[in-house]
């Protein structure tokens, strides 16, 4: 059920036929130690049949929760500097007052946009193992099939353009930008139908 789960087993200490059973988190979510909703370690008799009834359906759950508070928090932070970055634009100064030049302008849109691109791979990691559980059909609002559509197609855009970059060369920073931006901003104005 769940794929690329690596699990851990380590005979029980003073038993010679228990084994304790662990996880490793999934790539991209490291750093869980002493999560409070991560599953516990369980003991496992020679039957396997606990660990497919019990532990793995918890163990996807905490992935699924922790897939989705990543995502949470990236698209949170980008909407955050989005905001700064229109209200400074929009007042041609920056946050101190000072008047901003149209190259300082040119500069602080470039790091906005490549410090969101940085980010936002997090949403390209995870999104799509948790698009695929996503059920439009059964949802009570109408419009959610098409938002979740879109999310999936800027996801898949957005992976091309991680081959592209990885695989194919080098992609002008223009170019890389604005296909980046395209991406984040259906997740910006998508993303809580995704979350929800």
């Amino acid at each position: 059920m769940v794929q690329g789960t690596t699990l851990l087993f380590i005979e029980r200490a003073g038993r010679q036929l228990d084994y304790l059973v662990g996880a490793f988190s999934p790539k991209g979510l490291e750093g869980g130690c002493g999560d409070p909703h991560a599953p516990r370690n369980i003991v496992l008799p020679p039957s396997a049949q606990a660990l497919t009834d019990r532990y793995l359906p918890a163990y996807e759950q905490v992935v699924h929760a922790r897939q989705t508070a990543a995502i949470a928090a990236v698209l949170g932070d980008i909407r955050s500097e989005h905001d700064t970055w229109q209200a400074m634009s929009a007042s041609g100064r920056y946050s101190d007052a000072t008047p901003l030049s149209v190259a300082a302008f040119g500069v602080a849109t470039e790091l906005f946009l490549d410090h969101a691109w940085r980010r936002f791979l997090t949403v390209v990691d995870h999104a799509p193992a948790l698009l695929d559980r996503c059920r439009a059909a059964s949802s009570p609002w109408p419009d959610d099939a098409a938002a979740l559509s879109r999310l999936a197609d800027a996801v898949i855009d957005a992976e091309a353009l991680v081959d592209e970059i990885v695989h194919g060369g080098s992609v002008p920073e223009q170019e890389r930008r604005a296909r980046a931006w395209l991406a984040i901003e259906t997740w910006l104005a998508d993303g809580e139908t995704f979350l929800r």
